[in-house]
């Protein structure tokens, strides 16, 4: 390949990154919002009350709603300790910035294809434009999910990958990313059985021996003191395996890992959902996990997590399958069945016009799925951050809660306004500014 063609490659490589950052950084917010005021402010007034091998119990064991971050709990005290306060837009630029080693490891798996570079470095152009979008805007730009569920992702494919590889350093890894899974999210969980999949298909009993005690001190710790009958407004009544069990829904877990096919009607993710099922189900039959392991594993995370959350959630609505926040899963399971496509197809002779033609229109898909989700998610995260300011001011001023109109037809913050996610959370606000642990900046109606 010529310096002018791989030039050209690396282009269209930076353009997505570079335009995704652009458009993050309009809309960082300022302010606290919706969960951050449990997960971020709450522990760290709780921090302040505990000194000692009290902050490390606090860091393992505090809970917000379902979930224990300890990751992000770690990471919110190191910034307490360092500025003696909790910076929201640090946060946020902190959660931001995972999408890249999360694109790095995508490659990392990609290239354990052993394919050409110059094969390589082409097929991945397109994950660019797939993954540096704003669909996912529920996970950007808001320091609580960003610091939960782009870590996880990160973790779980570097898990994947170094539990694809014998060596004994690699095995050492896999242990400790299982560790960073479970200690990201609580659908880290679900690689432990995972990786004992891997392990057992590979017959490493001795492996499968070691990452099963690693998985039960892991759990003991994770779920040591953890409030089972924790009640949430978004889940069931009880957040537990048996629940969860009774109210599986194929239609939600298809949503789910089709959403990024849909905006608010649930069909077009649900039809999705079965294609990219109908994909995954080829590659195990292709025995794709003994011949890329890496690749295909991370598939199977998703596709655990998608009837996960189809027990937790679907008593609410197919719709709330198209979550935001949900679709950096779809997303990953998207980009790994398209590599597993195009590893498969490597090498396919065809004809040279059929080919241009075919270049021509998947390039001009994905510019248009690229520049349509950057202009949607764009919109929803500046109008979040207006309201989540005008919220702010009225607190300040002591105004009533004005009526709730969209802003246009196609405004997607309405049902979180209308759940007052936008609403300053009391008396934890107040708590946290006179404790001196959130410093309010100042706002002006021009925000």
């Amino acid at each position: 390949m010529s310096t002018r063609k791989k030039l050209f490659i690396w282009i269209a490589i930076a353009i997505p990154p570079f335009s995704f950052f652009a458009l993050l950084a309009k809309s960082l917010p300022v302010l606290p919002v919706a969960d951050d005021y449990v997960a971020i402010l709450d522990f760290l007034l709780r921090w302040r009350k505990v000194s000692g091998f009290g902050h490390l119990a606090l860091i393992l064991t505090f809970q917000h709603y379902d979930y224990r971050c300890i990751f992000r709990n770690a990471i919110l005290a190191a910034q307490y300790v360092l500025l003696g306060h909790t910076d929201i837009r640090g946060l946020s630029i902190l959660g931001d910035l995972f999408v890249l080693p999360i694109f790095a490891a995508l490659y990392l798996i990609w290239r354990e294809c052993g394919r050409p570079q110059d094969y390589s470095l082409l097929v991945f152009v397109p994950v660019s434009w797939i993954f540096f979008q704003l669909q996912y805007e529920g996970t950007l730009n808001f320091p609580t999910p960003a610091l939960q569920i782009l870590p996880v992702t990160l973790f779980v494919l570097l898990t994947c990958w170094l539990a694809s590889k014998t060596s004994a350093w690699a095995y050492s890894g896999s242990l400790l990313g299982l560790l960073f899974c479970i200690a990201s999210n609580g659908d880290g969980l679900f690689m432990t059985v995972v990786g004992a999949i891997v392990y057992l298909q590979r017959k490493e009993f001795k492996k499968l021996a070691g990452w099963s005690i690693c998985c039960v001190l892991a759990c003991l710790v994770y779920f040591h003191g953890y409030n089972f009958a924790v009640g949430e407004v978004h889940t069931h009544s009880s957040n537990n395996v048996i629940s969860i069990f009774q109210h599986l829904s194929l239609a939600y877990a298809l949503a789910f890992l089709g959403d990024i096919a849909a905006v608010q009607n649930p069909l077009p993710a649900i039809l999705f959902g079965i294609v990219l099922v109908g994909v995954f189900l080829w590659a195990t039959w292709d025995r794709l996990f003994e011949r890329r392991p890496a690749l295909y594993y991370p598939m199977l995370f998703v596709m655990i997590t998608g009837a996960a959350v189809s027990g937790h959630r679907s008593s609410l609505g197919l719709v709330t399958a198209l979550n935001s926040a949900y679709r950096i899963n779809s997303l990953i399971l998207v980009i790994l069945l398209y590599l597993f496509l195009a590893d498969k197809f490597h090498g396919i002779s065809m004809r040279p016009l059929a080919l241009r033609v075919g270049v021509c229109v998947f390039a001009g898909l994905l510019v248009a799925f690229n520049l349509i989700s950057d202009r949607g998610g764009e919109k929803v995260l500046v109008t979040k951050r207006a309201k989540e300011e005008a919220a702010m001011l009225r607190w300040e001023r002591h105004e009533p809660r004005p009526a709730i109109v969209a802003s246009s037809t196609d405004d997607l913050t309405v049902r979180g306004e209308m759940k007052g996610n936008f609403e300053p959370v009391e008396p934890t606000l107040s708590d946290s500014i006179r404790e001196g642990i959130y410093k309010l900046p100042e706002l002006t109606t021009g925000n």
